[in-house]
């Protein structure tokens, strides 16, 4: 079984436990998880008429939260367990079946979605890939007044990224490319981006983008 295998059986084998796994611990690195989410909710400011597209939807956590009817929101993910979970409690979802790293993404993703948020899923990408990904996204996915909001294991800099690895050496992940703030807002903000940042707990963190008007790096989809 090869590397993308391996990580897609864990979050298969993961999906039947991950609601209760995630809620029940305020150690690294789930610490405030619900908090984050609600949170990020609050920040999206998602209106009655808004589409949403939820990347790395899971078993639906943070789409359960959205103010929006289900048949608004669009829902990605690369564990096909997953998504039958989500499927038990969001029916009217939209939910696909993608790999973020595959170079063709399914053609209902080709439309203008209002808002794009994640929860706890671009630290399985290195930062460049992170950057990539989300640039996708604005160029090929986002409305033309639209903003992207990701909630995910974050530290507000280096020295609290250490901090924490060190205190929590034994679930520390070496696999994964958890946010360092102070490093990705520089990055962001170079790629086009107007960004805000929330610290939501000890270990996580949401990052608002908002594509730069008067920027032309990033081009997002046209309102049709």
């Amino acid at each position: 079984m090869d590397e993308d295998n391996e990580r897609q059986h864990l979050f298969d084998v993961w999906s039947t436990d991950y609601d209760h796994s995630v809620n029940d611990s305020d150690a690294f690195p789930f610490a405030g998880y619900q908090e984050t989410l609600s949170a990020l909710v609050r920040l999206a400011e998602i209106q009655n008429h808004h589409t949403v597209l939820d990347v790395g939807i899971g078993t639906g956590a943070l789409s359960r939260l959205l103010p929006i009817a289900g048949e608004q929101i669009w829902g990605l993910d690369f564990s096909q367990m997953m998504l039958d979970m989500a499927r038990k409690t969001l029916p009217e979802v939209h939910l696909l079946l993608v790999d973020l790293l595959s170079e063709i993404w399914p053609g209902e993703l080709q439309q203008p979605f209002d808002r794009i948020v994640s929860g706890y899923t671009f630290h399985e990408f290195e930062d460049q890939k992170k950057i990539e990904l989300i640039l996708r996204f604005a160029h090929n996915h986002l409305a033309s007044d639209g903003s992207i909001i990701l909630a995910d294991i974050s530290f507000k800099n280096q020295k609290a990224l250490t901090t924490i690895r060190k205190r929590y050496s034994e679930s520390w992940d070496d696999e994964e490319f958890y946010w360092c703030a102070a490093e990705m807002i520089p990055l962001l903000e170079s790629s086009g981006f107007d960004v805000s940042y929330l610290q939501t707990s000890f270990c996580a963190g949401i990052y608002r983008l908002r594509p730069c008007k008067a920027n032309s790096e990033v081009d997002t989809v046209a309102e049709g």
